[in-house]
């Protein structure tokens, strides 16, 4: 009995992978990425925004609009500087709550710093960077490694209204002079576009 064996070079085995093979591995391999690595997922989101997507919608506030007033909230910076939300009134507050480990925090933290940096010495704008799971010193060294300049804050959250926090990261909110929410979004944005600079700066002004 003849047995004929055959042996294929590596060329003719890589000729069988068409490429919509290529196509499909790529794109497993892409899923992977985006399930267990938190830089891929971030670096996505990041091109996304550079592509203009995820822009937040400036309100447009209505005369006599009832608006939700900011619940009692008392956040602290590593160093144990603390900032009542109640005592800010007579000031516009940014508030961004975000957790480290978070690729749409993360994304969206430049264009947080960014915006940071257009505010940060105006008087009448308090700036509070909040880390949900009050891990100050990671929160900290994340903001000195990527060269971001937000003072950071942590602090017990439990009892915040859902309307004001629903637990959603980030998630971003501004808080008008008179002390009533005037902005509040869930989700990923890009926080350094004219139009969302202006809005807040406008708010100094009412």
């Amino acid at each position: 009995m003849n047995v004929n064996c055959s042996v294929q070079s590596p060329s003719m085995r890589l000729k069988k992978i068409s490429l919509s093979d290529a196509a499909t591995i790529l794109l497993v391999l892409f899923t992977i990425a985006m399930l267990f690595s938190i830089k891929a997922r971030t670096w996505v989101i990041m091109g996304l925004m550079s592509l203009g997507f995820y822009n937040p919608k400036i309100p447009i506030i209505k005369p006599g609009e009832k608006l939700m007033p900011a619940p009692a909230m008392v956040v602290q910076t590593v160093d144990g500087k603390t900032i009542d939300l109640q005592q800010q009134k007579g000031k516009v507050v940014f508030i961004n709550f975000w957790a480290t480990w978070c690729p749409p925090c993360r994304a969206e933290m430049p264009s947080v710093n960014e915006f940071y940096e257009k505010v940060k010495n105006d008087p009448n704008i308090v700036f509070l960077s909040v880390d949900v799971d009050n891990r100050l010193n990671n929160s900290s060294a994340f903001m000195k490694k990527q060269d971001y300049h937000i003072p950071v804050y942590g602090g017990n959250l439990d009892g915040l209204p859902a309307t004001f926090y629903s637990g959603t990261i980030p998630t971003t909110l501004v808080i008008d002079k008179h002390g009533l929410v005037v902005f509040n979004h869930a989700g990923k944005a890009s926080y350094d576009g004219e139009a969302f600079v202006k809005f807040v700066l406008g708010l100094t002004e009412q």
